[in-house]
């Protein structure tokens, strides 16, 4: 199949929005991946191939010859311009040495790639305001993670998802692990021990689904046991932030902040007694207190290299998941001081920075 190859043409973090090329090889032809499809007919799909990241990763740098920092460089599997944007895995060399090699996602916003985007034919969030179907203007978390350790990175995170299923499009978190499982069975040599995941998530349980939090440490328990029992021996779980703080409570009463920063604080407890749990039984757990470091970050964001840790730097006043579908301007102040300067890009979700 084909490589389409995205990137940001703008030299900076301000603008978001994106562009692709088909990758050529050396000579200048179109740049082809051998492999087979999860499937011939799903737009959730994966295209798997012995090819390495590396190689379709230069393949699309030296296509695309762009330079800046901000270019965000991310490519994935397409058939044709109609297609959509596919994972590409590479798998596994047989009898390959005990060491992690990719990343697997599980979560929502906060880490979801492009699954929404896909879902709703490359219009939710808006590519001109969103980084190509991230909730941020750039790259998230587990990316530059990913990059940091020289590690492909697989996203199966979407945007809206709680523990359960919501509407039609927003597979929750343990159905999320359940595609996960089905799609490795076409894996060659797949050996999960070589993978570490992240599972984070809870935020829209509370902030939009209104569940209780005994719903959703079950939620958390279930992903966690069929995680471990189909042979997940690294994970990374995070505390969650008190999202709180994020300009979408401007809009909130002080009852319903209240509630819900109440929620978050028992879910985390509740995510360090797994951590616990999990290590004594042999697991090798990363837990990241992301909530302390939240609380840093907005209450001193001058130590971190920001100016504002209040506002929106997208010109969105109000809490609606409708404005996920417009274009929308930078206000006069983060266009004056730059996006890298704002800790949130919209009301909810922070930037790339």
């Amino acid at each position: 199949t084909y490589v389409r190859c995205w990137y940001r043409p703008a030299g900076n973090h301000d603008d978001p929005a994106t562009d692709w090329e088909w990758a050529l090889d050396e000579q200048g032809n179109d740049y082809t991946i051998s492999g087979y499809w999860w499937s011939s007919v799903r737009f959730k799909n994966m295209f798997y191939t012995d090819t390495s990241q590396y190689e379709i990763k230069q393949r699309c740098e030296e296509t695309l010859g762009v330079s800046h920092d901000s270019a965000d460089i991310t490519y994935f599997a397409a058939d044709n311009r109609f297609s959509y944007n596919h994972s590409i895995w590479t798998n596994d060399k047989q009898n390959a040495k005990p060491v992690i090699n990719e990343m697997v996602t599980i979560g929502d916003s906060l880490s979801d790639t492009g699954n929404i985007f896909n879902a709703s034919q490359w219009k939710f969030p808006n590519p001109n305001s969103w980084f190509l179907g991230h909730f941020s203007n750039g790259l998230v978390w587990t990316e530059y993670l990913a990059k940091m350790h020289n590690l492909p990175v697989y996203n199966w995170a979407i945007g809206g998802a709680a523990g359960r299923n919501q509407y039609i499009a927003l597979t929750g978190v343990n159905d999320q692990v359940r595609s996960y499982l089905n799609y490795m069975t076409m894996a060659k040599n797949y050996q999960p021990e070589n993978t570490l995941f992240t599972l984070e998530f809870g935020l829209n349980d509370f902030m939009n689904y209104n569940r209780e939090v005994y719903e959703v440490k079950a939620d958390f328990s279930s992903a966690m046991i069929r995680l471990v029992d189909s042979g997940a021996k690294n994970i990374i779980l995070l505390t969650l932030p008190d999202a709180t703080k994020a300009p979408q409570f401007k809009y909130s009463t002080a009852e319903e902040i209240a509630k819900v920063s109440a929620k978050i604080t028992t879910f985390n407890a509740f995510i360090q007694q797994q951590a616990l749990y999990y290590q004594m039984q042999g697991v090798n757990i990363i837990l990241f207190d992301a909530h302390s470091l939240f609380e840093n970050l907005t209450a001193n964001p001058q130590q971190y290299g920001f100016e504002n840790a209040t506002d929106a730097c997208l010109n969105i006043n109000r809490n609606s998941a409708l404005d996920y579908l417009y274009r929308h301007s930078l206000t006069n102040d983060c266009a004056y001081h730059s996006s890298d300067k704002y800790v949130f890009w919209g009301v909810t979700h922070p930037t790339t920075a």
